[in-house]
């Protein structure tokens, strides 16, 4: 145990503008380039409905509903998500942990869960309130993930001034700290959680909330590190794995310099499958390029050794076609040739920043009076400190539809048509067009000084670079087709573009891309009529009636559909169905 004292976290569009694309061996080809979304969370979003509560009394030694996954089930693959989500531990050895660090016992316990942990919200005899985090299987690596958490906590909050909750002891070595499992006891967040207010916040609170938001970000743009990596105490990593110094030269120092460290990086994508045992470049990296480059490498030697065809954790991301090692390899060869390309010139984006890249409302905590100011922020885990074109993005709360939006410093304006409209339309115009203006002040605020030119045609090769088995290889080929159509707008010197597409090519990727759009919006209207989420995610009440619809359904479908979908799908078109190898059963 490890006490702390306080010192003074792909989908694509059809394109609806025409490009001219003229190259030797692809010449007078009309097409688009494509335009993207981001791609999908790696897991199901934060359940909208909480899990019944599992309070465990002072003296119970084994409750299996604080070992397995109780606020959702899935409709297909469940045994491997149940299994990645469930960790038994010595709940007596963790009371007396707790009660050792508050000098207080523990009276009751209730659980929280989101996706790769388990909060325990845990009640003293003394009245006190703090939180134990058990880190789930499929959170990421073991020591490093923990231990990166920790030191990033520690550093925002007593070097940056960033309000999160003080840690009062943890460990990051299961095998040794009794308690059977990797821990953080920290203070409970001060505050009220912006998700249970932000609905009857007026503008003027809403507006506080941003403003205070990107004071404290700017907090983080303040510290530019030396390298590319995780943050971590110096004692908790090889000193081969350190990166020589903590800040970048010429930047302003924070202090702490024999204290921290950055390291590999720690995010789980690095480590997923059987990459946790492979011998990967994981960072510190002294470059963007260098970063880029890990991605492909990474998935290249996994998919040499390790990719099975067709499988898939979340069929409704399947492709319409067999995934070929080849192709893929060739495809991720092709990503490391255009990478200088890919990486903007001006130094201020490239910094390495810290960022918290998961700021859900249930991740924010705001004053409870009424100025609702941002008073703490939650949940640290699986950041680091990359360069600042890749991380910053806007928080999940802001999101809004962006076909209103103006590019630029120009605010939002209501429809010119506003007046003429009725009542209840104007009503959801107003709504929507406060949304925008939110999403437009923090894009203005913290966003806009560190924009670069073609930002989507050089991020959108670096997000699906490192996913290509997961949504298959269309995405990559279409962002590189991107980087060939305007190669000349991109490239820093006069060398040729390495990329070749044939006039055939391009009309054959096209007509991919439409097939490709056709599938997902009919996978996504699938998910939508069954009210379920990414990778099956249902509530645990409505389980079981979700289950029968299924069964019902395709019984039901005209026979002339069926046949048509195992033409184009003939390996199992059907997309609620396992997909992996099942995993040890965990109890329901």
């Amino acid at each position: 145990m490890k006490v702390l004292r306080s010192s003074a976290p792909i989908r694509i569009v059809r394109p609806s503008s025409a490009l001219n694309v003229s190259r030797k061996l692809a010449t007078a080809v009309s097409i688009t380039p494509p335009s993207y979304l981001s791609l999908p969370p790696p897991g199901p979003p934060r359940p909208l409905l909480p899990g019944p509560p599992v309070v465990t009394s002072l003296g119970t030694e084994y409750n299996e509903n604080l070992f397995r996954y109780t606020s959702g089930r899935w409709l297909y693959n469940e045994s491997q998500q149940m299994a990645q989500r469930y960790i038994k531990f010595d709940v007596a050895a963790l009371h007396r942990v707790i009660a050792s660090v508050c000098a207080s016992p523990v009276v009751s316990m209730e659980k929280k869960e989101g996706l790769f942990n388990k909060t325990l919200m845990v009640t003293l005899a003394n009245g006190k309130k703090v939180a134990a985090r058990i880190k789930n299987p499929i959170a990421g690596p073991d020591h490093l993930t923990t231990s990166s958490e920790v030191a990033t906590m520690d550093f925002v909050r007593n070097n940056l001034g960033i309000p999160v909750p003080e840690i009062l002891a943890w460990s990051s070595h299961a095998a040794n700290n009794g308690v059977g499992a990797e821990y953080i006891i920290m203070e409970s967040a001060q505050g009220v959680q912006l998700s249970t207010v932000w609905r009857t916040m007026d503008s003027r609170q809403k507006k506080n909330v941003v403003n205070s938001l990107v004071a404290l970000e700017q907090n983080m743009l303040n510290a530019k590190f030396a390298q590319y990596g995780s943050l971590y105490y110096r004692d908790d990593i090889p000193e081969s794995k350190r990166a020589p110094r903590l800040y970048a030269h010429g930047s302003r120092r924070f202090g702490s310099e024999e204290k921290f460290c950055i390291g590999p990086i720690a995010h789980r994508n690095f480590y997923e499958d059987e990459r946790a045992t492979m011998d990967l470049d994981r960072g510190p990296w002294s470059s963007p390029e260098d970063y880029l480059r890990s991605l492909a490498l990474r998935e290249e030697a996994w998919i040499s050794r390790f990719a099975k065809p067709n499988i898939h954790d979340d069929p409704f991301r399947n492709v319409s076609g067999p995934q070929l090692k080849e192709e893929h390899l060739r495809c991720l060869e092709q990503y490391r040739s255009i990478i200088p390309a890919l990486v903007p010139t001006t130094r201020k984006v490239l910094a390495s920043n810290l960022w918290h890249s998961d700021l859900n409302p249930g991740n924010i905590f705001v004053s409870d009076d009424d100025e609702r100011r941002v008073v703490s922020i939650i949940d640290w885990q699986g950041c680091w400190a990359g360069p600042a074109y890749l991380q910053m993005t806007s928080p999940s709360f802001l999101a809004c539809d962006g076909a209103g939006l103006s590019s630029g410093l120009d605010f939002p304006k209501l429809p010119p048509e506003y007046d003429i409209m009725s009542q209840d339309t104007k009503a959801i115009m107003r709504e929507e067009h406060k949304a925008q203006m939110l999403h437009k002040l923090y894009e203005i605020k913290q966003l806009y000084p560190y924009r670069i030119s073609d930002r989507e045609a050089r991020t959108m090769p670096v997000r699906a670079a490192g996913r290509t088995w997961k949504d298959g290889i269309l995405p990559l080929r279409l962002a590189l087709l991107d980087i060939f159509s305007r190669w000349a707008e991109l490239s820093r010197s006069d060398e040729p573009c390495p990329l070749r597409f044939t006039r055939e090519e391009v009309e054959e990727l096209k007509r991919q891309r439409d097939r490709y759009v056709d599938w997902h919006d009919f996978l996504d209207d699938m998910r939508t009529t069954f009210g379920m989420r990414l990778y099956g995610w249902v509530s645990p009440h409505e389980y079981p009636s979700k289950r029968a619809l299924l069964e019902g359904t395709r019984s039901r479908l005209p026979v002339a559909l069926t046949s048509q979908l195992e033409e184009i799908l003939p390996q199992d078109w059907w997309p609620f169905r396992d997909t992996v190898p099942s995993a040890p059963e965990v109890r329901m």
